[in-house]
């Protein structure tokens, strides 16, 4: 029988300064006991960034490199220590991994997630609703085997309960995501009691004024692909149609017909044409393409299949955004007019849209190059509604 490895402890002069947290943090129902402390110390200790700064004092042996290490981690314990924990039960609607920056020459890893949620604290059990929850750089990991559709226990704070979408964070050394057996409610249901349907033809009347000003949106697929943006990134793209957009009167007048919309790759890979959606998007209108959306989850109502996904090029833009992709004219593709939302998005150039819809080459137009912005703090990045969410 092999011996029961011992856990590591801290050394002398951290757990002296680091006490006075660890009970703090038990008190509060933070953290169960000192393990996770001694893990965050650890942690730090064997961080990649932090290695030249450790051996510059002598190595992780040294007292000096040990008293450094100790103040690392009281930086991240502190804020641990001032916010509110929750427990949360998770059911995961979108989880999107993605690169952000690569434009601007300053890459990062993040993870974009979304779904609903019920927060438990140590005296309630909120009703449930949905979350956005974003990883950046360090903490992308903590998703690695998270999986759309799975349910997990995990521990986050929260910025405002009194949101429509809360907007949950990691507590550093703490968030894991555990897998769980917990009965969540209808997502269709959550939509419809949070959301009226706006029908499409009056989307341009009423465009979201934020990156969480939402649209619940029930519409049929006409088309859904895969393309590749010029910054290398796939998105998926749809085109729906609702009863707003069928009527005779609408045909008669040519007027606008499709909702031109980005969404992930996931969406456009579950849902083909044909198929009868929920989907809960951002809108926005540009002078040059006109009215266009960026879907952020999707429940479906009837669920086709697409055929195996195509990708084709996305043209010269730099974002992915619906405006920019919907823009480009070598999609297989007629679309009226293009758009694009609060993240990245995709355009392509407007045309006069057939009942069904048939490729009709045309000049390419030019498109706008928008520049990706950097994620800032409490707000989305600009890229896509998954792109863009901003980092806290």
């Amino acid at each position: 029988m092999c011996p029961k490895t011992a856990s590591p402890k801290l050394p002398k002069t951290a757990a002296a300064r680091l006490k006075p947290y660890i009970d703090r943090g038990i008190t509060n129902g933070i953290f169960p006991d000192g393990k996770v402390v001694t893990e965050l110390y650890y942690s730090k200790a064997a961080s990649p960034e932090l290695q030249e700064n450790i051996s510059n004092f002598g190595g992780k042996d040294t007292p000096i490199a040990q008293d450094y290490i100790t103040d690392v981690v009281l930086v991240d314990l502190s804020a641990l220590l001032n916010q509110k924990r929750y427990t949360a039960h998770l059911d995961i609607w979108e989880v999107a991994h993605r690169t952000v920056g690569l434009n601007s020459g300053n890459p990062r890893p993040a993870v974009f997630i979304m779904g609903q949620g019920v927060l438990e604290t140590d005296d309630a059990v909120l009703d449930e609703g949905l979350f956005r929850l974003q990883l950046w750089d360090n903490d992308v990991s903590i998703a690695d085997d998270l999986e759309r559709d799975g349910h997990y226990i995990s521990s986050v704070s929260c910025r405002n309960l009194d949101n429509d979408v809360l907007d949950l964070k990691v507590l550093s050394g703490l968030t894991r995501f555990e897998s769980e057996k917990y009965e969540h409610g209808s997502r269709e249901e959550l939509l419809r009691s949070m959301y009226d349907v706006t029908p499409i033809a009056e989307l341009e009347d009423d465009i979201s004024r934020g990156f969480n000003d939402y649209r619940l949106i029930e519409a049929t697929v006409a088309y859904s692909g895969v393309k590749n943006s010029r910054a290398g990134n796939q998105f998926g793209s749809l085109m729906l149609k609702d009863e707003s957009t069928m009527t005779i009167e609408a045909i008669e007048s040519g007027e606008n017909l499709l909702l031109n919309a980005l969404c992930s790759v996931s969406v456009a890979n579950r849902f083909g044409k044909y198929s009868r959606l929920l989907c809960l998007a951002t809108t926005r209108t540009g002078e040059q393409y006109g009215l266009s959306a960026n879907i952020e989850a999707t429940v479906g109502l009837v669920v086709i299949e697409p055929p195996k996904p195509t990708v084709t090029t996305g043209g010269d833009d730099d974002e992915d955004d619906a405006a920019d992709y919907f823009s480009t004219s070598n999609d297989d593709i007629p679309l009226i007019e293009d758009d694009e939302d609060e993240d990245d998005g995709d355009e392509d150039a407007p045309t006069k849209e057939s009942d069904d819809p048939k490729p009709e080459p045309e000049p390419e137009p030019e498109v706008e190059e928008v520049k990706v912005a950097e994620p800032k703090k409490a707000d989305a990045d600009t890229d896509d509604e998954w792109d863009d969410w901003d980092e806290d």
